[in-house]
C-alpha cells in the first residue's frame, strides 16, 4: 500500500508520512478564549521557506522538494526534515534538515551527510529542546537510520536501526524516554507499507532500543502526553494505547477497521483506512487523521475519554486526511490530500473553516505543528508554510 503519491514522481519507495511535536496549552480557559478570537480573524498560509534550488522551477511540480516532518519547540524554534533532488537529478535524493530560531523570519538548510553512508530520505524529526533532537530515515538500501543532535542540529550522530522495518515516526517525552514506529511491505510485495512492524522504546536517549509491541500492521504516528500515556496508529485503521510507558499496549476501536465478521459492502472497513496522524492534547482528548485506500475519502476521529470510544468527527468525501494538530480540545488544524486549503476548527472538529494556501501550485501538505494559535506551521511538497491572520 502506498499512501504517498510522490513515489510516481521520484521513482523511489517513499513512506515519508511523519510525527510532529506535541505542544500543549498551559491554561484551558485562556486557550478557549484565544480560539474564539481566532475564529473572528480570517487566516491564510504563506510559503515561509522554499529550497533555493526550487525558486527557478516555476511551472513544474514542486513536490520534488519534499518536507516530511516538522517539530515545533517554541514560537521561535522550529525544525523541519525532508528530502530534495540530489546532484544527479530528481531520482537522486538528498535528505535535509531546516532550522529557524526567529519564528521563521530566516531558515538554515543543512544537507545530511555521513561518511560512508548516503541518507536519501528522512521520515520524521522530533526535538524536546532547542538543542536536543532526533530524526529517522533510511539509507540507499532502505535500512533504517537514527540521527541525534545535542547542539541544535549543527552536528548529527548517525546509527543504524536493527529492526527490519522502515522507521516512520519517532517521539520523545524527555531527553531519555522515546518511542519509534515503522513500516514493512504486505506479504508477497517488495515495497510499500501495511505489513507487520514493531514499536520500539528507549530509556537512554536512543543509544539502545527494545521491542515493546509486535503489531500486525505498519505504524505511521505516535503521540504521548507524558512518559506514561501514549497512542500509536497505522494501517488497517489500527490504534494502540499504553498507560504505563509502553510496557503494555492495548488496541482501541477506531470504528474504521476492516472487520472480522460478514463483509459489509457499505461499511467503512471496505474503504481500507490508514490512520496517518494521531495527536492528543491531554490524557483524555485526542484526534486522528484517516485516509482511505480504496477511494478518495478521509476522516477525522475524536475522543474525549482517552480512546475508550472514538467517533467520526469530520467526514471528508473527496480526499484523505493526512494529519491533525490541536493546541487544546477545541482548536486545531487538519491537512488533506488535495485542494488549496488547510482546515481550521475552534469547536473540537464539529465544523471546519477553509484557510487558503498562497502558493503558485496546489501542493500537498502532510504534517502540522504549532506552539500556539499564532505560531502554526505546515509542511509537505514544495515549501514550509506558516499561518498568518489578516
Amino acid at each position: 500500500m502506498q499512501t504517498n503519491k510522490r513515489t510516481v514522481l521520484i521513482g523511489v519507495v517513499s513512506l515519508a508520512l511523519l510525527a510532529s511535536l506535541n505542544c500543549k496549552g498551559t491554561q484551558q480557559s485562556s486557550d478557549k478564549q484565544n480560539s474564539k478570537n481566532a475564529a473572528q480573524k480570517p487566516a491564510r498560509w504563506i510559503a515561509q521557506y522554499r529550497s533555493p534550488a526550487s525558486i527557478k522551477m516555476q511551472g513544474v511540480n514542486l513536490g520534488f522538494f519534499y518536507y516530511s516532518s516538522v517539530s515545533v519547540v517554541s514560537p521561535t524554534v522550529v525544525f523541519v526534515a525532508g528530502d530534495v533532488p540530489g546532484p544527479k537529478g530528481d531520482e537522486d535524493r538528498s535528505s535535509v534538515i531546516l532550522r529557524t530560531t526567529d519564528g521563521g523570519q530566516s531558515w538554515k538548510e543543512k544537507t545530511v551527510e555521513q561518511p560512508g553512508m548516503l541518507i536519501p530520505r528522512l521520515n520524521c524529526i522530533n526535538f524536546v529542546s532547542p538543542e536536543l533532537g532526533w530524526a529517522v530515515g533510511v539509507d540507499l538500501a532502505q535500512n533504517g537510520v537514527l540521527l541525534k543532535t545535542t547542539d541544535g542540529g549543527e552536528n548529527w550522530a548517525v546509527s543504524r536501526i536493527s529492526a527490519s522495518q522502515v522507521p516512520m515516526t519517532i517521539f520523545f517525552a524527555d531527553a531519555e524516554t522515546g518511542w519509534m514506529g515503522g513500516a514493512t511491505p504486505v506479504a508477497g510485495e517488495d515495497e510499500g507499507a501495511g505489513g507487520p512492524s514493531v514499536i520500539l522504546a528507549t530509556t537512554d536517549g536512543g543509544r539502545t532500543w527494545q521491542t515493546q509491541l509486535n503489531t500486525p500492521v505498519s505504524i505511521y504516528d505516535i503521540s504521548f502526553v507524558d512518559k506514561m500515556n501514549g497512542w500509536a496508529c497505522g494501517t488497517k485503521a489500527a490504534i494502540y494505547h499504553t498507560d504505563d510507558g509502553g510496557r503494555t499496549w492495548n488496541s482501541q476501536r477506531s470504528e474504521l477497521e476492516p472487520g472480522d465478521g460478514p463483509i459489509d459492502l457499505t461499511g467503512e472497513g471496505m474503504k481500507q483506512f490508514t490512520l496517518l496522524g494521531v495527536h492528543f492534547v491531554d490524557a483524555e482528548h485526542g484526534f486522528v487523521a484517516a485516509s482511505a485506500e480504496e477511494e478518495d475519502a478521509g476522516r477525522v476521529l475524536a475522543t474525549s475519554n482517552g480512546g475508550l470510544a472514538w467517533h467520526r468527527q469530520w467526514i471528508v468525501a473527496d480526499s484523505g486526511v493526512r494529519d491533525v494538530f490541536f493546541i487544546n480540545a477545541e482548536e486545531g488544524w487538519a491537512v488533506t490530500d488535495r485542494g488549496k486549503y488547510i482546515y481550521h476548527t475552534v469547536d473540537g472538529g464539529r465544523s471546519w473553516l477553509s484557510e487558503p494556501k498562497v502558493f503558485e501550485q496546489d501542493v500537498t501538505m502532510v504534517r502540522l505543528g504549532a506552539a500556539d494559535a499564532q505560531h502554526v506551521w505546515a509542511v509537505g511538497g514544495g515549501a514550509v508554510f506558516f499561518r498568518v491572520t489578516d
